[in-house]
């Protein structure tokens, strides 16, 4: 053996046992040497790269390639040390030589694989990764990056096999558990993620993407205080990510956390000045603390960084109807289609959309309701004023409103959702009406009472009510569950018991109107006996609405409700309403006023101070106390 090869042996061995600058030593002796030995200068590369050297190994292998261009090896090397550097484009075309020349060189094929995905070319990223798992079935790598492949490609079921075929491979491996957990997530599996990303955590306390993702995982889920240790975790782990901050943010809003709230995303601003969903988020806390023009500055920047935002629009939306800007707000809530879920439940009517400027006289025109059973019962006013623009109008509705709506003042067909539709020149969502009508807050059509109900079944309830001593006051206190996961929902219900100053009234019957959720708090409270029960609270629907509820309300001397569709039911019947309402309501119930333009006959009872009912109640109280009448 010459002096230069015991050299080199010596200094691979070196390479080898990680002496890399006594490695890196020798190799310069062998090339001071022989200045053209292939072999020195491709391991040289090699231990220039993995001490961070990226240019210097690169300036390696091409004097090596310069020498012999069909060395794959050099190629590969090239291409790890141009990944290092972020040259995603050169370093691919390196992998792909190194791949001609050498075709069964699986380390590259996995290399092509995820500068691919890197570059959002997912297809052909999996078929690099299932020809490096034909060389090498067993490669856990190879195996995880594949199913990162399938993530991007929205082949979930996919993917989820091939990370539980890598944890075969590598049962600790916290990536992979917690891109399984992201997969499970991704097929509403929320429970199996959970799992997942747990034992992640658990191998890996301090791991920043397991505990973001478990963050994520836990908000779905609804487990807030979870969630906001998730994201605390993740913190801690990487201090810098304003996606944390951002997420946390978020939950701390659902706890009614604001200042915490504010105070993340606010660092996360710091930390991305661009990003838009924070501020985004940040202006929605403030809308809910009703500070509307802070909120406004923080959505117009989301804007600016992000002009298509959709939750920036809807949110501008809500502020400006809320403040009575109808001419501002009703193009903005138009961004209320494009979102989820409301996306998911457009269909396709295959004939033009009415926008208010095609004439209608002579026309047939379809009006579909959109949203909940109170925006339906508050917006069929609008139903008359396109009659008297000629159009023969087709009303789709919630089946459970049928009955009721048969006594709108129209001459318009009405069908349940669900039933055929028949053909019409147009269609439009009942909610875009306003808009495409111009309405302003003194051009609301349709003054109340719009709707009426059967005088056998009034005349009925009102004998029956005739036996209850004093004033009859209906009380409504709890909203429909699901609702109340819409933000500007969340909160809209009391609780019985803060109701208890009406209890203590005297010349008063308090008469529950309260059905399903909620219910049961009749029973729980400690002045039961004060609120009677008059109606089965587990009867609910078309014919219950139409029949008992509604000529119920209108024997009532007044109704008292929460914001739910019974308080719409009230107005549009012209029943005496006062409605109770959180600091900061629904858009609908604008801002700082004690009347509503919509409905003539109901009052508003604000929430001084966030959270705090009683106060409201006993406002109330006073009230019915002081005058006899209402």
């Amino acid at each position: 053996m010459t002096n230069t090869a015991a050299t080199l042996t010596q200094a691979i061995g070196a390479h080898q046992n990680g002496r890399l600058q006594e490695a890196m030593r020798l190799y310069q002796q062998v090339l001071h040497a022989e200045p053209r030995n292939v072999d020195a200068l491709r391991l040289m590369g090699l231990a220039l790269s993995s001490i961070g050297r990226q240019a210097e190994a690169i300036a390696c292998y091409d004097r090596a390639l310069a020498i012999q261009p069909s060395l794959a090896i050099a190629h590969r090397g090239r291409g790890m040390a141009l990944m290092q550097l972020g040259k995603a484009q050169e370093a691919l075309a390196s992998f792909n030589t190194a791949v001609r020349l050498a075709p069964n060189d699986e380390v590259s094929l996995n290399s092509m694989g995820v500068i691919l995905l890197s570059l959002g070319q997912a297809a052909m990223a999996l078929a690099s990764f299932d020809r490096a798992l034909a060389l090498q079935p067993n490669d856990p790598t190879a195996s995880h990056n594949r199913g990162l492949a399938l993530m991007s490609l929205a082949r979930y079921d996919e993917a989820r096999q091939s990370f539980e075929r890598t944890l075969q491979l590598a049962p600790g491996s916290v990536p992979t558990l917690m891109w399984r957990g992201k997969c499970y997530l991704e097929m509403g599996r929320p429970a199996e993620a959970l799992a997942s990303l747990q034992q992640a955590c658990t191998l890996a306390p301090g791991d920043f993407a397991a505990n973001f993702q478990l963050g994520i995982t836990l908000a779905r889920l609804n487990r807030k205080d979870e969630a906001v240790a998730a994201f605390s975790a993740a913190i801690a782990g990487n201090a810098r990510s304003a996606e944390a901050f951002n997420n946390r943010g978020a939950v701390l809003v659902r706890q009614f956390r604001p200042a915490d709230a504010i105070a993340d995303f606010r660092r996360a601003i710091e930390l991305n000045p661009g990003y838009a969903d924070a501020y985004v988020n940040y202006g929605n806390t403030l809308k809910g603390l009703g500070q509307y023009s802070a909120a406004l500055q923080q959505l117009d920047h989301a804007l600016t960084l992000k002009p298509g935002d959709l939750t920036a629009r809807w949110s501008k939306a809500l502020i400006q109807l809320s403040r009575g800007n109808f001419a501002e707000g009703w193009p903005l809530y138009e961004s209320r289609l494009e979102l989820e879920p409301a996306r998911q439940l457009q269909r396709n009517y295959n004939r033009p959309r009415w926008t208010g400027a095609e004439p209608l006289n002579g026309r047939s025109l379809l009006v579909h309701a959109e949203q909940g059973l109170g925006d339906t019962l508050q917006f069929a006013r609008y139903i008359r004023p396109l009659e008297d623009l000629g159009a023969r109008v087709v009303f789709e509705v919630q089946p459970v409103l049928m009955q009721l709506l048969r006594s709108l003042p129209t001459q318009a067909t009405l069908i349940a959702r669900g039933d055929p539709v028949p053909d019409t020149d147009f269609h439009t969502p009942l909610l875009s009406l306003p808009l495409a009508l111009q309405t302003r807050l003194d051009t609301i059509p349709g003054g109340a009472p719009y709707l009426s109900v059967d005088t056998q079944a009034e005349q009925t309830w009102r004998e029956r009510l005739t036996a209850l001593p004093g004033r009859k006051i209906g009380i409504l206190w709890h909203g429909n569950p699901e609702a109340e996961q819409i933000s500007a929902l969340q909160a809209r219900s009391y609780p019985l018991a803060a109701a208890a100053p009406l209890a203590q009234l005297s010349g008063v019957t308090l008469v529950s109107l309260q059905k399903g959720p909620g219910a049961e708090q009749r029973r729980q409270v400690d002045f039961a006996d004060r609120v009677v029960q008059l109606t089965d609270p587990q009867h609910m629907g078309a014919a219950e609405l139409a029949t008992e509820t509604a000529p119920l309300l209108k024997c009532l001397d007044l109704v008292i409700t929460a914001d739910t569709a019974l308080a719409h039911l009230a107005g549009a019947l012209g029943v005496r309403v006062w409605l109770v309402l959180q600091s900061v309501p629904d858009w609908r119930w604008l801002v700082d006023r004690s009347d509503s333009p919509w409905y003539p006959s109901m009052r508003l009872f604000r929430q001084r101070t966030a959270g705090n009912w009683v106060e409201v109640f006993e406002d109330i109280a006073g009230v019915i106390a002081t005058t006899r009448d209402f």
